[in-house]
């Protein structure tokens, strides 16, 4: 099968979540014996590229016949849309394939995201923009209530129109079903997979493990929650004062978080910017997620796959298809301060404990090796025949 990933960003394996899992699915896919490239879709200079043994083509959106030219040069069987919830890209595909090519949306986040946060999220949208005294019941009620009927018309569209719809999780289907019951009739070709991971060649009983709690991920507040990331660890710093935190990433309130630390006399604590994790794994001994919500939380295999054990709050659904509560990890209802401090403490305070979460979080990755994730897609491709 000739197959093409699409997606709108340029590609860097080294950036967000969608980036990251399309060139390794590119790179099972090859494994496999499936022809496959990546076609990036945007406001780009048209053109073509070889990175790492892959065919990579920008395409400018505004010159649709391009997009053609290539899905019919190449001969390509099927198209997977990693932007998967644009209506207007699986437009221009539908528009731009050939009539024989299947299309396969992917939804790269957990389908209620909005719904559950809408509060919080509208509240940061008013104050950036200074009109926080529109922020009233009403409002919300109002905004959420477009909200739903957009995603139900959207997400029926898109769905319907396409051969198969891939989401990070089984556990999405029924926030799906919430907000379009329509598609109740169409979940034959819904289907969930979570991204694949490789785990690395190590002994996790042989790296130097410290006494260090770590954050890794962007530094905002409407998805990631990072100002609870702050006040557990204003708890954390006094009641357990042989312990570091490493906060990787960057975003609009490193700046603050800086500020909140020296107005509360918070030392221990190290910003490091956007840094390659991985030895941070493997010193780190508790990993810290307060996100909101995520569609399914690569860190947290990254983090498993280092001896690194997760803590986080149970806030989105695919956050259990990774973390199995009390074996090799915790999960902590949405958004319990204390317990999350109590049961980091306990974690901190019972090295044996620790110790066997650690061991059964390296075996949980296996999970998600790339065989498995094949297993999964070889269902979708056979469901297009």
């Amino acid at each position: 099968m000739n197959i093409a990933l699409l997606l709108e960003q340029k590609l860097d394996p080294n950036a967000g979540g969608v980036q990251r899992s399309t060139f390794k699915l590119v790179n099972i896919f090859q494994t496999y014996h499936h022809h496959s490239i990546i076609i990036s879709v945007g406001k780009h200079t048209s053109r073509k590229e070889n990175f790492e043994g892959i065919t990579l083509y920008y395409v400018n959106i505004d010159q649709d016949i391009q997009l053609k030219n290539i899905l019919e040069n190449e001969e390509i069987d099927c198209v997977i849309n990693q932007t998967g919830y644009s209506v207007g890209l699986t437009k221009l595909i539908l528009k731009s394939k050939p009539s024989k090519t299947k299309i396969i949306n992917t939804l790269r986040i957990n389908p209620l995201n909005f719904y559950d946060n809408h509060q919080n999220i509208i509240q940061e949208l008013f104050n950036r923009k200074k009109i926080g005294f529109l922020n009233t019941l009403l409002t919300r009620k109002l905004i959420l209530s477009y909200h739903i009927i957009k995603q139900n018309i959207e997400l029926s569209y898109i769905v319907k129109k396409t051969d198969a719809f891939v989401m990070l999780s089984e556990r999405f289907k029924p926030e799906l079903f919430f907000l379009a019951p329509p598609l109740r009739k169409n979940e034959n070709k819904i289907f969930g997979i979570g991204n694949p991971f490789q785990r690395p060649e190590i002994d996790i009983k042989n790296l130097p493990k410290e006494n260090i709690v770590l954050y890794v991920g962007r530094l905002n507040i409407q998805q990631k929650r990072v100002d609870l990331l702050l006040q557990i660890w204003k708890r954390l710093h006094a009641e357990a004062p042989d312990w570091n935190f490493w906060v990787l990433g960057e975003g609009q309130e490193k700046k603050k978080m800086k500020q909140f630390c020296e107005e509360n006399n918070l030392d221990r604590i190290t910003f490091f910017g956007k840094v390659n994790p991985n030895e941070y794994y493997e010193k780190a001994k508790i990993f810290h997620m307060t996100s909101a919500f995520e569609g399914f939380g690569n860190v947290l295999i990254e983090a498993q796959s280092y001896g690194c054990v997760p803590v986080l709050f149970d806030s989105y659904a695919a956050a259990s298809d990774i973390v199995i509560q009390n074996k090799n990890g915790v999960l902590i209802p949405p958004f319990r301060i204390d317990e999350y401090v109590n049961q980091t403490k306990r974690l901190m305070n019972n090295p044996t404990e620790l110790k066997k979460k650690s061991e059964n979080g390296f075996e949980n990755v296996l999970r998600f090796s790339y065989e498995k994730a094949y297993e999964k897609w070889e269902d979708v491709f056979k469901s297009l025949k």
